[in-house]
């Protein structure tokens, strides 16, 4: 019987929707402030579409993105809150001997830009800081649309002082699986970090075209391997410190081409599996629905 990794899929869009919150750049860590019930809900709601993982919602919690707003002080609440619904959420779902929890580490100033103002030192030292406070409660660390070499070779420095499994994504230029939003080669980027600190390389916040490009190059390294693409239209628009409003979901990928998709991406060796931004629980739950009709078994945590 095969075996697969379901993650979770995209909280952010998902949450924002559901609060109302819109043209608000704190994104999903508002709604962690102002309506903590909701995130809990989410989560429970991707537990019963069969995700055998969930992913903190701690994504826009970084010191940096906080500063902006003038609430860095509530950092560590917001990574304590973070964890706290996601570990309610697997417990209240009656699932909690069969879904794991992943703890999120995002870019740190914001998502698909190359920041040249932080330092390396200051790269590591916060990343250190949010594992310190999420290793004795999730079951392994995510660091999520790394979108530059110099962001993950200092991610996973910074992540391998833990005794923690770590999957690594990498965030692909639109139209060219075989690069970084930022332009530079996915092959070199993978080269230039401690492959052995890694337990699994994947592709997050992509556009599903160009996922299969980028697969054929994470395959090489003899890792398990995987794709959570998004469902936007476009991500150029974005700039540093924007609201999400500025990005528009797609009309034509629907829960069969989702699914579709990731057939494809399963004949080549795929073996974690999830969705990113506007992949809500319907089409998580048509992944588990292919899965269960096709003898896979699912499992939460990388061998």
């Amino acid at each position: 019987m095969k075996e697969i990794i379901l993650f979770d899929g995209g909280m952010g869009q998902e949450l924002v929707k559901r609060n109302s919150s819109t043209n608000d750049p704190l994104w999903s860590a508002r709604v962690l402030l102002d309506n903590f019930k909701l995130v809990k809900n989410l989560h429970i709601e991707f537990i019963n579409s069969g995700s055998s993982v969930i992913t903190t919602n701690s994504y826009s919690c970084t010191p940096q993105r906080l500063k902006r707003f003038n609430l860095e002080n509530e950092f560590k609440n917001l990574q304590r809150l973070a964890i706290t619904a996601a570990k309610e959420a697997v417990m209240e779902s009656g699932s909690n001997s069969d879904v794991k929890i992943a703890g999120c580490f995002s870019p740190l100033p914001g998502s698909y830009f190359k920041d040249k103002s932080i330092s390396k030192q200051e790269m590591i030292e916060t990343y250190f800081s949010i594992g310190e406070l999420q290793k004795d409660d999730v079951d392994f660390f995510i660091i999520e649309t790394m979108s530059s070499i110099d962001e993950t070779v200092n991610a996973v420095e910074a992540l391998s002082n833990f005794n923690k499994k770590i999957i690594l994504c990498f965030c692909l230029s639109e139209g060219d699986g075989t690069k970084l939003f930022s332009g530079e080669d996915l092959k070199e980027a993978c080269d230039s970090i401690q492959i052995d600190k890694i337990n699994g390389l994947c592709l997050n916040c992509s556009q599903i075209e160009d996922i299969s490009q980028g697969l054929d190059i994470l395959k090489k390294y003899n890792l398990p391997y995987g794709a959570f693409p998004n469902n936007f239209q476009s991500v150029k628009p974005l700039k540093l410190g924007m609201s999400v409003d500025n990005i528009k979901k797609r009309n034509d990928i629907l829960i069969d081409d989702f699914v579709n998709y990731a057939i494809t991406w399963l004949n080549s060796g795929c073996t974690i599996l999830g969705g990113c931004c506007e992949i809500t629980p319907n089409y998580i739950n048509g992944l588990n629905n292919y899965f269960m009709n096709n003898k896979y078994k699912k499992i939460n945590l990388l061998n």
